[in-house]
């Protein structure tokens, strides 16, 4: 199955915002210090998260993401 990820970098506040399908309504989560889970208000699934204070000096960021299929 297909899942669009969207990744905006706001390089004015600092922030990695990344999202598994469409923006949506969300809980959030911080788990750790700077780093938010986003929860659908409905179902509780993950769909997303965001990192604070995130900057960039020079280089283009390298993202790295793992995706677990459930079978």
């Amino acid at each position: 199955m297909e899942k669009e990820i969207l990744v905006v970098l706001d390089r004015k506040g600092n922030t990695l915002d990344v999202w598994f399908g469409k923006p949506r309504k969300a809980i959030c989560d911080e788990i750790s210090e700077g780093f938010l889970i986003k929860k659908d208000v409905k179902t509780n699934e993950v769909i997303g998260f965001e990192k604070m204070n995130f900057v960039l000096k020079g280089k283009k960021p390298e993202i790295k993401l793992l995706v677990k299929s459930k079978n």
